[in-house]
């Protein structure tokens, strides 16, 4: 059975696609076939052969790429301005044998008013604006008067209007050549470059408030360093909203990170690791875990001189040496399960002795009790 390839994966895209775009395509054929079948590393010319031979791509025969010739502006324009000349030339025609006068608008002047001898008297008076051979042989439509087209219209007398709107006055002949003559490149369309739409600009302003937004929540969390406000700034959402930003779209696959991700991922994972020691060592007891990771106040911090009194500081371990504990409390913790004391009959590891030696106390408060904790490699608890 073929394998069908990604969007946009053919013979002839993968002769052209460099480095990235092959691991790319790699790594959706894996997520496709939910298992590891290509491997993102190795060389272009290697990693191409590898996703010809996957997916029976022949690549020593350039296939024939074919082309779609999808009209240019202009094109479209003087396509649809011929039609409707066409459109008028049958109309006109269609008029002239029913033995009628043909009339590209209909009059304005109110015909209650004003007789029609009047009219063709007021009309003959004025010169033509349009007459046959301009409306037969013209290009299509200018869509950029100059200005002084403009102001040959504006100063026109309200009877010169007239002319142009009742032409049915004019001896106007059929002509098969309106309906037979091809389109010439000669239209004049001025397409200048326009100014950004305001929903463009909406869109990059609001963009713009987003990076402003998430730069201050990094420039925040790289200020704060205490305990209390590490915690604060993962319940606010700060953390996350970084992670969201940048990290990956997937758990675990780091290609599908961000490229800024590397500069913002230690900040992030530090105080998401921090936090689960709240949750799940504490069962977010906020007191408790607070109260274990309080520390005295230094020597120096009891000399400094005061102008006022002050409230009672709080003084909490480093997060960051607590994070850094973190792997050896779990190596101390899981190296003491291993005695003999908390195994049962089986020769198993019983919950039951473990919860008889210890009682509900959480890892890091037997940690301590064991003598073990500290937060420096040399074994000292200080900071």
């Amino acid at each position: 059975m073929a394998v069908i390839p990604p969007d946009g994966l053919n013979a002839s895209s993968l002769i052209a696609a460099k480095g990235a775009e092959l691991k790319f395509w790699i790594i959706k054929t894996n997520e496709s076939a939910e298992k590891k079948v290509l491997n993102v590393s190795g060389t272009v010319e290697t990693l191409r052969s590898n996703l010809a031979a996957y997916y029976g791509f022949d690549l020593t025969i350039n296939p024939r790429v074919e082309t779609i010739n999808v009209p240019t502006v202009d094109e479209s324009i003087r396509d649809r301005q011929w039609a409707d000349l066409v459109t008028l030339g049958v109309e006109w025609k269609e008029t002239i044998k029913a033995g009628k006068r043909f009339k590209l608008l209909e009059p304005v002047l109110d015909t209650s008013k004003h007789s029609v001898e009047s009219i063709l008297s007021m009309d003959q008076d004025q010169p033509n604006l349009l007459n046959e051979e301009t409306v037969v042989h013209a290009s299509p439509i200018s869509l950029n008067p100059t200005s002084a087209s403009l102001g040959s219209v504006a100063n026109h007398s309200e009877p010169g209007l007239r002319t142009f709107t009742s032409l049915s006055v004019h001896n106007m002949t059929p002509s098969s050549e309106i309906l037979s003559t091809k389109p010439t490149q000669s239209t004049s369309v001025s397409m200048s470059s326009s100014a950004p739409s305001k929903q463009n600009t909406s869109a990059v302003q609001r963009e713009a408030s987003i990076l402003d937004d998430i730069s201050t929540v990094i420039a925040g969390l790289q200020r704060c360093e205490g305990l209390r406000q590490v915690i604060e700034q993962i319940e606010l959402g700060q953390v996350q909203s970084i992670r969201d930003r940048y990290g990956p779209s997937e758990p675990g696959r780091r290609g599908t990170a961000h490229p800024s991700w590397p500069k913002y991922s230690n900040l992030v994972s530090k105080r998401e690791r921090i936090h689960r020691v709240l949750t799940q060592d504490f069962a977010g007891d906020k007191d408790r875990f607070f109260n274990f990771f309080t520390v005295s106040a230094s020597s120096s911090k009891k000399r400094k001189r005061q102008t006022e009194p002050s409230a009672p500081t709080e003084h909490f371990r480093s997060f960051r040496k607590i994070v850094e504990a973190i792997p050896w409390c779990e190596n101390d913790i899981s190296v003491e399960r291993q005695n003999a004391e908390y195994f049962d009959s089986t020769g198993e590891f019983s919950k039951v002795e473990w919860g008889n030696r210890w009682g509900s106390r959480n890892s890091w408060e037997i940690w301590r009790e064991l003598g073990k904790e500290r937060y420096d490699k040399k074994g000292e608890s200080k900071d």
